[in-house]
């Protein structure tokens, strides 16, 4: 079954595959997207239920004995003429027990493929926390060394400005005493 642009399903089997008795054969593709196993069954059943009408109605008419057939929601025909008595009571569909078993071991694969993914997914998770946890350590260093670095840019400014308030005052005595000198010669 491939998803189509305009999210309807086309099948993979053409009408004589169906009508073959060929397994079903689904990808990963198949089952990606709005997935849903409602419109996978009524795929089949409106493929499928064709080519089995078309074989009933060819055998019904070269054995001439089912007369009145209606088909149950369980799968079953139901004979008209034999509705109080024994009735005719075959699977509506043959196949059934081969998509069936199909469906099963599909099934079982799923459940096994989500145990798989969920499993990496938690070991994914484990690993992702450890790595933020490397990263919240790293980060923590990183911040105290930066933290460290304006400490020490600060004290350098600080004795920087010391330094120039001296040096200023310095140059303010020598040109004090300059002009003092001046002004006795």
């Amino acid at each position: 079954m491939k998803e189509i642009r305009d999210g309807s399903q086309a099948n993979h089997m053409s009408k004589s595959a169906s009508s073959d008795s060929n397994p079903l054969v689904l990808d990963v593709d198949d089952f990606k997207g709005n997935f849903s196993f409602d419109d996978l069954f009524g795929n089949l059943v409106t493929e499928l239920l064709p080519s089995y009408l078309e074989k009933e109605a060819d055998s019904s008419e070269s054995h001439g004995n089912i007369v009145g057939i209606d088909a149950l929601s369980n799968g079953n025909l139901r004979s008209n003429a034999g509705k109080s008595a024994q009735g005719l009571s075959s699977p509506l569909f043959p196949e059934v027990d081969a998509l069936l078993s199909l469906f099963k071991n599909s099934s079982t694969q799923l459940v096994d493929l989500k145990r798989q993914v969920d499993g990496k997914l938690n070991n994914l998770k484990k690993e992702v926390a450890v790595q933020d946890l490397k990263h919240r350590k790293t980060l923590a260093e990183l911040e105290k060394g930066v933290d460290g670095l304006f400490g020490s840019f600060a004290r350098l400014d600080s004795r920087i400005s010391s330094v120039g308030h001296t040096a200023a005052k310095i140059g303010d005595h020598l040109q004090i005493r300059r002009e003092n000198l001046l002004v006795r010669r």
